[in-house]
Formats: structure tokens, sequence, C-alpha cells
């Protein structure tokens, strides 16, 4: 995180997005919506990124997400290989909230900004804020600093089945500045990303029953 970054993160509201945190890291690549071709590399990358995150048994239930017309999903990719994806979609119990679902890179490709160009991208395909949209995750994982580095506040722990084990509940805000910043660092750094077409669709689970899954910095 550069210094101009850190002293806005001490100053800003609690909780609110900071996307100039991922302005220097963010890779060229190509995302693009989710087509079914996509699928059994975006099984593979599930499967790499299980052990010690997604609980035995969980794979049905991303399976059945990547299926659902209630929620959006995008790839990242790079000369033509899939190296992760994220889903999203609008939460109906919170006026303008959206969760995050199932953010992942091919291990191979951690820690490399592809994460966080695929996090920017969801955000920026978001409703216009009005005046702001909340953003949910939950976290199987060891993410804590990372989220925390973009303005996610960690508000709870939440057992997902068919796990027993509890996940780490996340949320942050953007107003307009925010949402547009987004937009504007992905083309900086030179990604490829066609909106056209793209609706974040209206989900059917609560908030913190999202899971999210980033291991990129």
């Amino acid at each position: 995180m550069s210094v101009a970054s850190w002293i806005k993160r001490i100053w800003v509201d609690r909780a609110r997005f900071i996307p100039s945190v991922a302005a220097d890291r963010i890779p060229p690549a190509l995302i693009r919506r989710f087509e079914w071709p996509d699928a059994d590399a975006c099984s593979e990358i599930y499967r790499l990124n299980q052990p010690g995150r997604f609980p035995d048994g969980f794979y049905p239930e991303f399976a059945a997400t990547l299926q659902s017309t209630s929620h959006l999903y995008l790839v990242i990719e790079e000369a033509g290989q899939v190296l992760g994806l994220g889903g999203i979609y609008l939460t109906p119990e919170v006026s303008g909230g959206s969760s995050l679902v199932f953010g992942l890179i091919h291990p191979a490709r951690h820690r490399q900004g592809f994460g966080s160009a695929l996090l920017l991208a969801r955000l920026s395909i978001l409703p216009k804020p009005s005046p702001r949209n909340w953003v949910f995750l939950s976290s199987g994982g060891t993410s804590d600093s990372y989220f925390l580095s973009f303005g996610f506040e960690h508000y709870g722990r939440v057992p997902i089945p068919p796990s027993s084990l509890p996940f780490d509940c996340y949320r942050s805000y953007l107003e307009e500045a925010e949402w547009k910043e987004c937009s504007d660092i992905l083309a900086r750094r030179g990604v490829r990303f066609d909106r056209k077409g793209i609706v974040v669709p209206l989900g059917s689970a609560i908030p913190n029953k999202s899971l999210e899954r980033t291991r990129d910095r």
C-alpha cells in the first residue's frame, strides 16, 4: 500500500472502499463474462484452492452458483488461459447491497494482481451508487489483511454448511467517486473489459452466506 493510500485509510470513513490500493499491482489482462465452456477451468481452479480454504463437500455449492441465473461470474484470462473467476449478485435484503462470491485465482498466479483486477471489475459493474453501494463477502481462509487493506470492515463470523467452522464476514461501501475509480484504474492498467450487456442479477441468499476467497495481493 502506498503512503498516500495509508494516509487515506486513516482519514476515510470506516468501511469505505479504497480502490487505489490496487492501482500499481494490476497486470494487463482480459476480463469477460463467464461462459459455460469455462466451467472445467473454473472447477479446477476451485479444487486447487480448496485445501485449507473451503470445507470438504463444498464443491457442489460452488458448481451450483456457476449455473445459477441469480449469480454473475466474470473470468480473467491471459494469453487465452483462464486464470481466475469471481461472482457477484445484488442482495435483496439490503438496499444498494451486493455480495461477492468465490473470488478465486489459480495458485500459480497468486499475488500477481489478477484477484485485485477481478475485485475492481465486479464492483465497477454495480449500479451507480445512490448515494452508496454496500458490498458483503465471507472468507473461509486467511485473507484478513487483504480485505482490510481495501477498507473492508470485519463484522462477524458465521458457520456455513456443510462445515460447522465459522467464516469471516466483511463489508465495505462505495460512493460514486470510488465506483468510477474502479473503472479508471482498470483502464489505466491496460485491462480489457467489455461491460456491454452485463447486468448484476438479484440474488436470493443473505449477504453473509456468500463466500469470497481471493488469495492475491
